[in-house]
């Protein structure tokens, strides 16, 4: 597929190195909702963004979309429930680390972390760091994929995923994701999962990939 005959938004999706998944995903969605008058065009764009993003969860979820009966309200259902997912995980992400009143650090790459450190108070965000928090491009029944250096800083502090729903995949879709920068890390390594703005246990945020279907 010719690169240059995508919209904008979808150009930016596959070349950004700074909107973390979920801004990818976000842009994604705005440039097939340019295309989703046709199906064709629209199904192609899928496909191309599939195999430029292999390391992206989101786009499963996306693509289901798409090849849903009705794909635009699809889309715009999958942008809103992300839009309000996302302000939930940063409240109860911000409430976690209040009451761990510990300095923090954080895995780079992650919109939604980022999105948590501008609501701190500046003695968490300095300091020797005691807790730390990661985002996720992908979670499967047993496994997270996420940014190289991700399972470091797992294996040396109290690691929370800070993440939604739309990272969770089965795990033959999780199979099949990865790419050089990303990393697998055992979903048990962290403490918890802040997801859709629930603090849970690894063990829950598992069960719930595993009961997906491809």
């Amino acid at each position: 597929m010719d690169e240059a005959t995508l919209p904008t938004p979808l150009r930016e999706a596959v070349t950004v190195t700074t909107a973390g998944a979920t801004g990818v995903a976000r842009l994604v969605i705005q440039g097939l909702l340019e295309l989703v008058h046709d199906p064709v065009a629209t199904d192609r764009a899928t496909e191309y963004l599939i195999a430029r993003l292999p390391g992206y969860a989101p786009m499963w979820h996306i693509a289901n979309a798409v090849r849903s009966a009705e794909p635009a309200e699809a889309l715009r259902r999958i942008r809103a429930e992300l839009d309000h997912a996302v302000e939930n995980t940063v409240k109860a992400t911000v409430t976690w680390v209040a009451e761990q009143d510990a300095p923090v650090t954080f895995a780079p790459s992650s919109s939604i972390v980022a999105q948590v450190l501008t609501q701190l108070p500046a003695r968490i965000r300095t300091g020797e760091p005691v807790i730390a928090l990661a985002g996720a491009d992908a979670i499967g029944p047993t496994t997270v994929l996420n940014i190289r250096g991700t399972r470091e800083l797992a294996e040396r502090l109290p690691t929370l995923v800070v993440t939604t729903a739309l990272k969770l995949v089965p795990e033959p879709v999780f199979a099949r994701l990865g790419a050089p920068v990303f990393e697998h890390i055992p979903l048990d390594m962290f403490v918890g999962v802040v997801l859709d703005g629930e603090v849970l246990p690894p063990a829950e945020v598992g069960r719930r990939a595993a009961e997906l279907r491809e």
